[in-house]
């Protein structure tokens, strides 16, 4: 009983893993790609070829309790950020193949120039104008 037990929780932790990997590889491979269309304010600032920074969010997300505020913060300072809460903007997200938040896509002159999936670099909201602390 004891092995079986162990044999699905080591099944479990590879499926985890497997499924993180397959997330990073796949938004890896988006980088370089054009933007497909987008709706809205968002598709408008891709449109005008200015850096845009897409930050996805889920109100659940542990990680994105600490993030958010930082990101809405620069988000009342600059137009090209925008956050966007998953749960209530689909129309967004999948086009971008968003799969797990947080998760940040940065576009410029119309293609996707960086996809961090969970916590990003600290650098990435000084390039849109923000101090790092």
């Amino acid at each position: 009983m004891t092995s079986t037990l162990g044999v699905i929780a080591v099944g479990f932790v590879v499926l985890m893993l497997a499924s993180q990997l397959l997330v990073r590889l796949r938004a890896r491979a988006l980088v370089g790609a054009p933007v497909p269309a987008l709706p809205g304010p968002v598709g408008e600032a891709v449109g005008r070829a200015q850096p845009v920074l897409l930050y996805f969010f889920s109100p659940g997300c542990a990680a994105c309790t600490f993030i958010t505020p930082k990101v809405r913060e620069l988000q009342a300072q600059h137009p090209g950020v925008f956050a966007v809460d998953v749960s209530r903007d689909l129309s967004l997200a999948s086009p971008l193949r968003v799969m797990a938040t947080p998760t940040t896509v940065e576009i410029a002159d119309g293609k996707i120039v960086g996809y961090h999936v969970g916590v990003f670099p600290p650098e990435l909201l000084s390039r849109f104008g923000a101090a790092t602390r």
